[in-house]
């Protein structure tokens, strides 16, 4: 179970939620809004486990207690989850209706019920539209968790009903103690933690991966692209794509490359993650102007956004692509 005080990277967020406990001012709904792995969900475990618990010491989770021992082996009964079922895409209406009526039932055993949607940019517009009477009135004091990579997804009726907390990715000296508190070794929580982008999720799969030659392969596709052969970015985009998961992982190296060559052409080379790939990132970094590498990793990171919404994740990548190779000089 996750305590405040075993959180790492958060400490804004941290200290405004211990503020609230010790002043009985926990709002009944949060918006936790950041990238996957950025310790949106644990942060909001340790808050829900600090109001269920029934020997709390300033604020922290005893860890000892039953409501704590239940949260942490995942079956407290006033705690739910509500996420898309397995064979769907989205949150059903359906869902939050069932949600709703066992929020209306009295707790079990802790002083309230919680409960975390994850992903609540995933909640179709029905879903989203019956839950803001539970936002506007949540039934018996309960507490409503939204977390979100992306909260402008959601409608802005329900993010202006929720206090609203952003989470930032964290750093690389935070993920790599979190890595090795998760059994990984030094020599890799050190070599995965600068190329994660602050995210521990990416770490975890990162590992078993070679993840600097799917990095120069991704480099050397977009090496390829000609603006003036228009057949040579379709040919890259179709050995790239795949579906929208994989098409979100790749954008999330090419940002990855793009912010490195960036830091190449602005002499800020010992920032850098992919330092394995430094002689093939100083010559694509060396075809751009400073100002045209900003322009394509700001359209890089706008792409993925929009992936991340509904747009077909083909089409972006085929789009990026001929805007990328327009923007070299060389």
């Amino acid at each position: 179970m996750m305590r405040f005080d075993e959180l790492l990277g958060q400490d804004r967020v941290v200290n405004a939620l211990r503020r609230s406990i010790a002043a009985h001012r926990v709002a009944h709904a949060y918006l936790f809004e950041g990238i996957p792995g950025c310790g949106r969900r644990t942060t909001a475990l340790a808050l829900i486990a600090s109001l269920f618990c029934h020997q709390p010491v300033t604020g922290e989770a005893c860890g000892s207690c039953p409501s704590c021992k239940k949260l942490a082996a995942g079956n407290h009964p006033d705690l739910h989850l509500l996420q898309p079922l397995p064979d769907k895409r989205d949150i059903s209406i359906e869902q939050v209706r069932e949600l709703q009526q066992m929020l209306s039932l009295r707790p079990f055993e802790a002083k309230r019920k919680a409960c975390l949607i994850d992903p609540a940019e995933q909640m179709s517009i029905g879903a989203a539209n019956s839950l803001l009477k539970t936002l506007e009135e949540p039934p018996g004091d309960s507490l409503l968790i939204l977390l979100t990579s992306q909260a402008d997804l959601l409608l802005p009726t329900v993010r202006s009903r929720c206090q609203h907390l952003r989470f930032a990715p964290l750093g690389i000296d935070d993920l790599t103690t979190l890595l090795i508190r998760q059994g990984m070794t030094l020599d890799n929580a050190t070599m995965l933690a600068p190329l994660a982008d602050g995210s521990l999720e990416v770490a975890r799969n990162l590992e078993g991966e070679d993840a600097s030659a799917s990095r120069q392969v991704l480099l050397d596709a977009l090496r390829q692209v000609r603006h003036q052969q228009v057949a040579t970015v379709f040919d890259t985009s179709e050995r790239l794509a795949g579906g929208r998961n994989e098409t979100l992982e790749l954008f999330a190296q090419l940002i990855s490359l793009l912010r490195d060559m960036l830091l190449l052409r602005t002499a800020a080379s010992d920032r850098i993650a992919n330092v394995s790939l430094l002689g093939r990132l100083h010559e694509e970094a060396d075809r751009f102007l400073p100002s045209r590498l900003m322009e394509s990793l700001e359209l890089a990171i706008e792409t993925r956004r929009a992936i991340q919404g509904n747009v077909n994740p083909k089409l972006a990548l085929d789009r990026y692509l001929l805007r990328y190779s327009r923007l070299r000089i060389t």
